[in-house]
Parts: structure tokens; sequence; C-alpha cells
């Protein structure tokens, strides 16, 4: 696997939060141009890094199924395969899988049951699924956006502005958003200034 940097953790996180970004917001808040965006994708999709951009489905177009997870054996696997209602398929023995089948009434799932001819050893029917957003555990060595120090573990990820920042303690993320709102209070009368000073020639010249 190629050694990623920086630079390929935070197009991951901002892929992450929102995968149809184009080519072109993803170069704007990295700040880099827009070949360089497009050959670190493809040297993620190229490494498997990235395995696929995703669509999220509102639950209500899912909910007309009653999900079940069941414990099964099977000496022929493969059948299972061969079901659309089998959405999920966990193989923890040689013969043993922990599956998830999705149906609209039961004679669907007795229909899934004998047509993979697996033996049922355990049904527990899902009530609720939560999913958990998990952060990408990448070793990288890279510096806070602030200190300039490098980050050892998990980095605190700040979006700003349509930027992605990292910071290695809440210290310098503290700090960060502090100079941030000293800047934007600067920069609010500075504008204001300029306005004026346009204003007061336009009526100078009227």
């Amino acid at each position: 696997m190629t050694k990623l940097d920086d630079l390929d953790l935070k197009l991951i996180y901002l892929l992450m939060d929102d995968a149809r970004l184009s080519i072109s917001e993803l170069a704007d808040r990295l700040g880099v141009s827009r070949p360089t965006i497009r050959s670190r994708l493809e040297k993620l999709e190229k490494e498997g890094i990235i395995q696929g951009y995703t669509i999220k489905l509102n639950p209500e177009l899912q909910r007309a199924h009653n999900v079940v997870a069941l414990v099964v054996k099977t000496e022929n696997p493969e059948k299972m395969d061969e079901f659309e209602e089998i959405i999920e398929i966990n193989r923890f023995t040689s013969t043993k899988y922990l599956i998830k089948v999705a149906v609209e009434n039961m004679e669907d799932f007795r229909r899934v049951i004998e047509g993979t001819g697996v033996e049922v050893i355990e049904i527990m029917p899902i009530l609720e699924t939560r999913e958990k957003k998990l952060k990408p555990k990448i070793k990288v060595p890279f510096k806070c956006d602030y200190c300039g120090k490098e980050i050892v573990g998990e980095p605190i990820v700040y979006k700003y502005h349509n930027k992605v920042y990292f910071f290695c303690c809440p210290t310098c993320f503290r700090e960060f958003k502090k100079a941030r709102e000293n800047l934007e209070k600067v920069k609010l009368p500075k504008e204001q200034k300029v306005k004026d000073a346009h204003e007061h020639e336009h009526h100078a010249h009227g």
C-alpha cells in the first residue's frame, strides 16, 4: 500500500462527509490544483483505499422490509448469493454464518430459507438499525494546522468556510477558533470603512 500523507487523509475526510463533491470543489477546499486532486483520487482508487462512492437511502425506502438476522449452517454457501433478499453474509466457522435477510412477508422468508437449503440455528428479528460513522484508522505523519507539530493519534477535524483543518489537541483547536473569530471582527470594520469611503466618494462626486 502506498504511504498516505495529510492531503490524502483530508481528501478522505471530505469525501466521507459528502461523496458528491466535485474535483473543483475538493481542490478549492484543500487549496491545491485540480490535477493534484485528480491524481490523488486515481491513486487512492487504484490502491483500493477508496473502494467506491456510495449513496445513503432514506430509511423510509427501506421500511417495507422486515430485516431478520439468522445464524445458519450450510455446506453450500454459494446458494446464498442467488437471493437478493440476503443483504449481508458473515462467516464465522467453516460452515456457520450470520446472515441478514430483508423480506416483505413470511412467505418470502420461507422461500429464501428453502431455496438456500441452509439449516437455521437461530432467528433474531432486527428492531432497529443505527449506523455508526467510523473515522479512518490510518497512521499518517502530518502536522497540526495551528502549532505545526506532528500529530500523534487521532486528529481533531474541523471544517471552517468549506476548508478542513486538523489539530493535535483541544488547546490548538480552541486557539485557532479564537484567532479566526478575532480576524472576522477586524475584517468587518475594515469592510465597513471601505464601503463608507465609496459612499462618501459617490456623494462628493454627486
